[in-house]
Parts: C-alpha cells; structure tokens; sequence
C-alpha cells in the first residue's frame, strides 16, 4: 500500500508540470492575441473609427485569459491538494508501521531535508528553500493579476472614448457586459464553481 501512495504521489507531480505545459499554450496563444491588438491599438490611435472595438476585442482577449489563469490557480492549487493526500497516507503509514518497515526516522517522509548547501540569496547558485508547486501557484496569481489590470485599462478606455464620440447604438450593451462578465467568472472561480472535488474535504 505504501508503495502505490508512493506511485501516486509520483504520478501526480509528473502529470501537473504536463498539464501546466499544455495550459500554458493557451495562456502564450491569449498573449499573441493581445500583443496583435496591441500593436494594432497603438498603429490605430485615438482618431481611427475602430478605435473603441479594438479596446473592446482587448478586454475580450482578457477575460480569456484571466479564465484561464483562473484555471492554472485551479489546477495547482487541487494538484498539490491530492499530491498532499498522498504524502499524509504515507507519512501516517510509515508513523504506524515503523517497527515492520524498519526505516530509519530520517529517511521517512516528514523528516526534515537538509541540502549539502542552503543559500536563499536568488543570486546565488545553490538551492534555495522554495516550493515549486507553491510557485506554480504565484505564477498563476501574476498571470491572473497582469490579465484583469490589461482588461481595466482597456475597459477604461472603451468607456472614455464612448463617452467622447459617436459610437454604434450596440456599444452600450457591449460595454455593459464587459464588466459583468468579468465579475461572473471571478465570482463563480471564487466559490468554486467550475471544478469542485467532490473527494477532496477539509482537513
């Protein structure tokens, strides 16, 4: 039993770095969008006719990617959740089977790792003492972060340049559901509303 917690704990944080590479896709194709647009935006400028619908089509672009930064959150967060599950089996495994597993205290899972060297300088070339999974996480948190401040400019934007010229008489709505669409996937990622584990409880 130890040595399947084992398997899956290794299967788990080999499939996260697979699922993160393919999210990844998809977050690099939401950037080119943008960057296309952007380019775009800054070649257009203030006077061209599209001018508003370009701003538009970038909150779009960031509401794409602030869902899927949402999910890398989401991703991370549940995959450390299991690969933590794994690791307690085990741990509670090794606690109550210590004397028929013969394993040194400090070659069990829990013990504390100590490196032949430590150095949290980021200058420094040695190890550092940083969780990879946990970074993971911030790397979706700062993704996440970069999208909703592109697609609050762009939004504040649209609304300004609403305000100041003629625009079609179907910009209203569009500018209505930018900002209420945004708040419906914040609200419903926030609640955990899109991909609840119906095993994983609190501890």
């Amino acid at each position: 039993m130890r040595e399947g917690f084992y398997q899956c704990r290794r299967f788990e944080a080999t499939n996260l770095w697979r699922r993160s590479f393919l999210l990844s896709i998809f977050l690099v194709f939401c950037f080119a969008v943008y960057g296309a647009l952007a380019s775009e935006i800054l070649t257009a400028g203030p006077g061209a006719a599209n001018f508003l619908a370009l701003n538009e089509a970038a909150c779009a672009v960031a509401l794409l990617g602030t869902s899927f930064a949402l999910i890398w959150i989401m991703m991370a967060k549940g995959s450390k959740a299991w690969y933590e599950v794994y690791e307690r089996y085990i741990f509670e495994i090794e606690q109550e089977e210590a004397e028929g597993l013969k394993i040194p205290e400090r070659y069990r899972l829990g013990a504390l790792c100590r490196p032949w060297e430590m150095n949290g300088n980021l200058f420094s070339k040695k190890a550092g003492r940083y969780s990879p999974s946990r970074l993971n996480i911030t790397i979706g948190s700062v993704t996440l972060t970069a999208w909703l401040t592109v697609g609050l400019i762009h939004y504040a934007a649209s609304v300004i340049l609403y305000a100041e010229g003629p625009a079609l008489c179907w910009q209203p709505l569009i500018l209505a559901l930018i900002p209420a669409s945004f708040l419906a996937v914040l609200v419903t990622a926030a609640r955990n509303m899109w991909g609840r584990s119906r095993s994983l409880v609190k501890p």
